[in-house]
């Protein structure tokens, strides 16, 4: 059973994977741990043990003679019953179980397992309802037992009654709280979207699950989600370290890298995860897309080539495929894939832009115009469309509606060292000789960063400089 995690807690992609919650994972689990811890009487506790051996090794049909002939003798003994009921649904008599189980909460109420078990039973029928209530009646008899507890607060937090869900786990005693039950309460939190009690309790869950990839990955969305990118790559390099050849996880240490500007990373791992799954589209197009953040942008050219051939309908794959060979300046084969990304989305304002600059490289200053108006009229926000309209109007002379659209562009987007580097030519051309002075001053001071920028892509991140394993 999984607790559905909402909409908001699915940051980036992959993270904040759904994981099956945490619960007793069968019957006969559940009837060994209750009737273990039950006071069962002298007489019969060698012929229980005989018949949890039996259970143990699978031989259902003699642990179920066994417990009759316990029965027999003790007609209303509520270990030997809840064991018989497990037998019982072991040999898919699954009805006559469920009266077994009754009988045993009846001659015994404070048997959690009997209750558990009964629960389940309603739950593998889809009768999530009756096993609710069935939980909460066990409670009423044992308030304090960890497992009913945890299933109580499993199965409300499926209802998204997480309010509810949380007092319950609360509930446990403090002497039963180990790793697996910080784990279930990291979960409640995060479906209800509480991330930071959820990073809480999944940590203290870690401190006893230090080699969980499943809850590293959790980790690795909540800091995503608050917007920490530095904490959320030592999560996920730290769960690509204990599951190195894991597709999945080099996928996401690629994505966390990006956005920690480690672009070489985001490469590597990407290169690593293709080769164990190499026509695998979402892979192929992120590689693309990070290679396209390096120095080494021409290389993105085959494998936005293979997700084309993979996925000829997505219009994202015709327009990264369209900049790629734009720029390798081939420019006929650009037009040709921006032109079809339109015919499927023809709101994709960043192909209305690569075809005016198209047009502006190849001198059709008429239809650069028209192509880099149009994407405004798409997006008014388009920073570079502004920039693009700038070099037109410039290349014609036209230096005071290309200051115009210079302006728009570092308004929208003032950390574009081109931007103030153009801005500085017009204002000299149109005798702002301050102004050109102040814009060149800033066109240093953006290269200069962007320059950093590029530094930082290609460094090794600092987890990595102490010898850990990289992808």
């Amino acid at each position: 059973m999984r607790i559905t995690v909402s909409a908001g807690a699915r940051v980036f992609r992959a993270y904040l994977p759904r994981v099956p919650i945490l619960r007793s994972s069968t019957l006969v689990l559940v009837a060994l741990v209750g009737w273990r811890s039950a006071r069962a009487q002298a007489p019969i506790a060698a012929q229980l043990q005989h018949a949890v051996r039996l259970m143990d090794a699978g031989d259902w049909q003699k642990a179920e003679q066994t417990l009759q002939v316990v029965l027999r003798a003790h007609p209303n003994d509520a270990d030997a019953l809840n064991l018989l009921g497990v037998a019982t649904v072991k040999q898919g008599r699954v009805d006559e179980a469920e009266a077994i189980f009754r009988k045993a909460t009846k001659s015994n109420p404070s048997l959690p397992a009997a209750w558990l078990n009964l629960a389940q039973l309603y739950e593998q029928r889809d009768d999530k309802e009756h096993g609710l209530q069935t939980l909460q009646e066990g409670l009423s008899h044992a308030p304090h037992d960890p497992r009913l507890l945890s299933e109580t607060a499993t199965l409300l937090a499926d209802r998204g009654q997480f309010a509810e869900a949380v007092r319950r786990l609360q509930a446990v005693p403090s002497a039963a709280r180990f790793s697996d039950y910080w784990e279930l309460l990291g979960r409640v939190y995060l479906s209800n979207s509480d991330f930071a009690k959820a990073e809480e309790a999944l940590l203290r869950a870690l401190h006893g699950k230090p080699e969980s990839v499943t809850m590293l990955r959790q980790l690795t969305g909540i800091a995503l989600k608050r917007g920490d990118t530095a904490r959320a790559w030592q999560y996920v390099a730290r769960a690509l370290r204990l599951a190195p050849n894991s597709p999945e996880l080099l996928y996401e240490y690629a994505q966390v890298s990006l956005q920690n500007k480690l672009s070489s990373e985001a490469v590597l791992a990407m290169r690593k995860a293709l080769l164990m799954e190499p026509d695998r589209p979402d892979f192929l197009f992120f590689l693309g897309d990070a290679l396209l953040d390096t120095s080494d942008f021409h290389e993105a050219l085959p494998y936005f080539r293979r997700y084309v051939e993979l996925r000829p309908d997505d219009p994202r794959g015709h327009l990264s495929l369209g900049w790629a060979l734009f720029l390798e300046k081939s420019f006929p084969e650009a037009r040709q894939h921006l032109e079809e990304t339109l015919r499927l989305d023809a709101k994709q304002a960043d192909a209305w832009y690569h075809l005016g600059m198209i047009a502006y490289e190849t001198n059709d200053s008429e239809k650069a115009l028209e192509f880099l108006t149009h994407a405004l009229e798409v997006d008014p926000g388009h920073a570079r469309a502004h920039w693009g309209l700038g070099m037109v109007y410039s290349r014609e002379g036209r230096y005071e509606k290309s200051r115009d659209e210079f302006e728009a562009a570092a308004h929208l987007d003032p950390d574009e060292p081109k931007v103030h580097y153009q801005l500085s030519q017009v204002y000299a051309r149109l005798g702002e000789s301050e102004r050109a002075r102040s814009e060149l001053r800033l066109y240093q001071e953006a290269q200069k960063k962007s320059d950093e920028r590029i530094k930082l892509s290609q460094r090794l991140p600092s987890g990595v400089r102490g010898g850990q394993p990289r992808p």
